[in-house]
C-alpha cells in the first residue's frame, strides 16, 4: 500500500506535536508538585506554629487559673479565722508570733494520706524563717519572706497507664494590715473595727512550661473585729 507522500509528512508532524504537547504538560505537572509541596510544607509548619502556641497558653492558663485559685483558697480561710488569731500572727512587735492556722489540700498525699492538712501560713514582716518551715527570703522587699509551696496542677500518664504528678512551685507573702500606732514607744492596739488583708503571690511552673515567675496580688477587707 502507498500512501502520498504529503500525507506521510503530515502523520509526522501532528505525532511530533503531540509529543512536544506531553513533554510539556509533564514539565509544567512537575514544577506544579514542587510548588504544590513548598505551599504544603509552609501551611504545615504555620499550623504545627499554632498548635504549640495554642498548647503554651493552654497550659499557661492551668498554671495561672490554679495559682489564682491557691490564692483565693487562702485568702477565703484568714476572712473565715477568729480574729484573735489573726490579730497575734500578725503584731508587728512580736519577732515569734504564731502563723495564721491554715489548711490546705494534700493532693500529693505528701507523708500522709489525709486530704486536708494543716498548712499554716506566716505573716509580714519577717526577717527570718521560723525552725522547720519552708520559707525564703523576698529579694523585691528587704527583711520580708515567702511562704513557698509546692502545687500539683496536673498528671501525666504514660502509655503503661503510669501517672505522675505536674507541679508548680508557689511563694506566698500575707500582709495584715491595722491602724498600729505607737505611744511612748508602745505599741498601741487599734481601735478601729477592720483589718486590710493582702496576698502576694508568685509561681513558676516546675517542667510543665518554660516561663519566668508570674505573680499577681489579693486584697480584701475584714470589717467584722468587734473589740479590737
Amino acid at each position: 500500500m502507498h500512501f502520498p507522500a504529503h500525507r506521510i509528512s503530515a502523520q509526522v508532524s501532528v505525532r511530533s506535536r503531540v509529543a512536544n504537547s506531553t513533554r510539556r504538560v509533564r514539565g509544567f505537572t512537575l514544577m506544579e508538585l514542587m510548588i504544590g509541596m513548598f505551599v504544603f510544607t509552609l501551611l504545615a509548619l504555620g499550623v504545627t506554629a499554632g498548635v504549640l502556641q495554642s498548647r503554651r497558653l493552654a497550659q499557661l492558663n492551668v498554671l495561672r487559673n490554679t495559682a489564682w485559685t491557691v490564692a483565693q483558697g487562702y485568702m477565703e480561710q484568714i476572712m473565715s479565722i477568729n480574729p484573735a488569731d489573726i490579730e497575734a500572727a500578725s503584731e508587728p512587735w512580736v519577732t515569734n508570733r504564731p502563723p495564721l492556722p491554715t489548711e490546705a489540700v494534700n493532693a500529693l498525699l505528701t507523708n500522709t494520706t489525709a486530704i486536708e492538712v494543716s498548712d499554716p501560713l506566716y505573716t509580714s514582716p519577717r526577717a527570718t524563717a521560723p525552725t522547720g518551715t519552708n520559707m525564703t527570703a523576698r529579694t523585691d522587699v528587704p527583711g520580708d519572706m515567702w511562704n513557698v509551696r509546692q502545687i500539683m496542677v496536673d498528671l501525666n500518664t504514660n502509655s503503661s497507664g503510669v501517672s505522675t504528678p505536674v507541679t508548680m512551685n508557689m511563694w506566698l507573702d500575707v500582709n495584715i494590715s491595722r491602724a498600729w500606732t505607737q505611744l511612748n514607744g508602745v505599741w498601741q492596739v487599734p481601735t478601729t473595727p477592720y483589718m486590710l488583708i493582702k496576698i502576694d503571690f508568685q509561681f513558676q511552673s516546675n517542667g510543665y512550661l518554660a516561663v519566668g515567675k508570674l505573680g499577681g496580688t489579693l486584697r480584701m477587707a475584714r470589717t467584722d473585729i468587734p473589740g479590737f
